[in-house]
């Protein structure tokens, strides 16, 4: 037993006074230092998706390496499981940009039995999204301008305002986007990030049943 939970396969129970609720524990770490990380951290407020943890991965050696990201999860997952609480499971949060590692990332990944949620040009696009809709190929500085310019984004923090309840419909904009032939090259724009976001509801709706 780790802190009021009790390991039972692949879930864990949580106790408070008067109420036992199952949840799943999920590790994210994403590419970015700021915004991935206060994005799924206030995302994850609005599902309620209470078992999540939001984790930013610093970059290593030239900067942002989504191998690094991928090592990085791999290493927490195994020390949660080493002190008997593991993830039931670990999630990459990576950009396209101009990684050579993207490659090795996404087969390392694999080998691991680790998700990546990419987006390409970059994470940006994803946020925008929630604005207004974007079928164009663009780039991480483009799109960064447009968040600052016309939504309010200051360097790499979301604005207060930031309508985080947007994300079924970024999600059809991602959909209507060109599909992946190969994961580790999608095409510009695009992002599987509504994949995890399928995940923490979930999540919060297992948490939901059980209350």
């Amino acid at each position: 037993m780790t802190n009021g939970r009790r390991i039972r396969g692949s879930q864990r129970i949580a106790k408070s006074k008067n109420k036992r609720v199952e949840h799943r524990k999920i590790l994210i770490a994403a590419e970015g230092v700021k915004t991935e990380p206060q994005y799924f951290e206030r995302l994850a407020k609005t599902l309620k998706a209470k078992a999540v943890r939001v984790v930013s991965v610093r970059p290593v050696g030239v900067g942002r390496d989504p191998l690094s990201v991928v090592r990085e999860a791999d290493r927490r997952r195994v020390v949660e499981k080493r002190i008997g609480d593991p993830f039931d499971e670990v999630w990459c949060v990576v950009d396209v940009d101009d990684h050579a590692s993207l490659e090795r990332a996404c087969v390392e990944a694999g080998r691991l039995s680790i998700d990546m949620a990419i987006s390409a040009p970059s994470f940006e696009v994803w946020l925008l999204w929630h604005f207004e809709d974007m079928a164009t190929s663009s780039d991480g500085r483009a799109l960064h301008r447009t968040l600052k310019v016309k939504w309010g984004f200051s360097d790499k923090s979301i604005p207060e305002s930031f309508p985080y309840g947007n994300y079924d419909v970024a999600a059809k904009r991602a959909s209507r986007c060109e599909e992946a032939r190969f994961k580790h090259s999608p095409p510009n724009p695009s992002s599987s990030v509504p994949a995890l976001i399928d995940v923490l509801i979930k999540a919060y709706t297992e948490e939901g049943n059980e209350k």
